[in-house]
């Protein structure tokens, strides 16, 4: 067996089906190597990898800390009300929150406390102008990643964490080849080994902010500036705009990933016939449907790569030794069977995909668990299930069961 990727499409509050598949894969004691996160999902991957590189990645401390959480912290008034931190940029004091608190109004609790004064004048032309740049801040988000990213002091495991987010300055341009190219998608890869306290005091902050910028669902949250390898600073949004399902990401960034453990679950849609037509719920199901296109057209490309690689390879001249021969003639070939070259063939690689999904759609919309505390339970639930379904214990993944020794409760760090 080679190497295991795990790719974590986020869904805002169906996010928390994710932590009932982590903690189903450390169950079955099946450890990725590599984690692909969107969104959620890469607060999720980030949880994971984490627990990975410290040697604790144990059913009962992911369902002692991201189930936790996900059951007991992520609601609606944490998220509106935020960690009370004070603002760290200029675009999270321009929040929509931000400016009803200015004017006493709690939306949440349905309360009106009038304020009187200079600074609630300038709130509500702030209001009236639509000088807002999201609902609600980073703030909770912040405390909460804040009070888990810690320095590893030694790394038991190494594990790698791709975040996808989406430049909000890309652009679409036409290539030397007269090709068009869609620069939006932005990738950037975190790397758990060992390291100096300087290196974490870097590394950490920088995952923070990226984290944060693939979590900014548009309109709920403010885009993040992320500075890119040039050294400009752009604003990216939710990276699952663009690609929420970047499975070939997982097997580009190592060569030796040969099983491939896709979370569908916040993404698969039913037939919510019954759907309120609230502006919420709109946006909700228009950002899972164009999920869901990328996640079809991701899946279907890895499928077809596959079947070419076995359709293709018997057909290509060999050496004496069973290597594919370097020749025209095997150039050609792949070229003709969509490939760009034989160069391009061999770089390719037969890959198992598992995909991980409930039958039918999870109930509710994309925010709805974040009022109802028992969605979020049933997709932690439903996650769990699906995963060990996924995975049998006679599964290739799955090591020799070895006996666990007791280990003690884990005390929860407050968000």
């Amino acid at each position: 067996m080679g190497k295991v990727a795990l790719v974590l499409t986020g869904g805002v509050a169906k996010g928390a089906y994710e932590a009932g598949v982590i903690q189903a894969l450390a169950e079955r004691q099946v450890t990725p190597d590599v984690i692909v996160g969107i969104s959620a999902g890469a607060i999720n991957g980030t949880f994971a990898a984490s627990a990975i590189a410290h040697g604790n990645f144990r059913p009962e401390v992911v369902a002692e800390d991201l189930c936790w959480l996900w059951e007991h912290k992520v609601n609606a008034r944490n998220l509106y009300d935020g960690g009370q931190r004070a603002p760290d940029t200029d675009l999270a004091t321009r929040s929509l929150a931000s400016i009803f608190g200015r004017l006493g109004i709690d939306p949440l609790r349905r309360q009106y406390l009038p304020r009187i004064g200079w600074d609630t004048l300038v709130a509500f032309e702030k209001l009236v102008r639509g000088e807002f740049a999201a609902l609600i801040s980073h703030d909770f988000l912040q405390t909460l990643l804040d009070a888990r990213l810690f320095p590893v002091s030694e790394v038991v495991r190494e594990v790698t964490l791709s975040v996808v987010t989406t430049n909000l300055q890309g652009a679409t341009v036409m290539t030397d080849n007269m090709d068009i190219d869609a620069r939006f998608s932005h990738y950037e890869d975190f790397i758990w080994r060992q390291r100096t306290l300087e290196e974490w005091q870097e590394f950490l902050p920088r995952l923070t902010n990226r984290l944060l910028a693939s979590s900014s669902f548009p309109f709920v949250f403010p885009p993040r500036t992320v500075t890119d390898e040039t050294g400009e600073s752009r604003y990216h949004v939710d990276g699952g705009m663009m690609d929420c399902a970047p499975i070939g990401r997982a097997i580009k960034l190592d060569p030796e990933v040969d099983t491939i453990l896709v979370s569908l679950g916040p993404t698969i849609l039913s037939e919510d016939l019954d759907m309120a037509p609230t502006l919420p719920n709109m946006m909700g199901r228009v950002m899972t449907v164009m999920a869901g296109r990328f996640i079809i057209a991701n899946y279907r490309k890895v499928v077809r790569v596959n079947r070419q690689i076995e359709l293709l390879g018997p057909f290509l001249d060999k050496d004496s030794k069973g290597k594919t021969r370097r020749s025209d003639r095997n150039d050609a070939l792949c070229r003709a069977a969509g490939f760009k070259g034989l160069e391009d063939f061999l770089s390719r690689r037969v890959v198992r995909l598992v995909p991980i999904a409930p039958a039918g759609g999870l109930n509710g919309g994309v925010f709805d668990g974040f009022f109802k505390p028992a969605l979020l339970r049933e997709y932690i639930a439903q996650g769990y299930k699906d995963t060990l379904e996924a995975i049998r214990p006679d599964d290739p993944l799955v090591p020799v069961a070895k006996p666990r020794r007791a280990t003690a409760r884990r005390s929860r760090p407050e968000a």
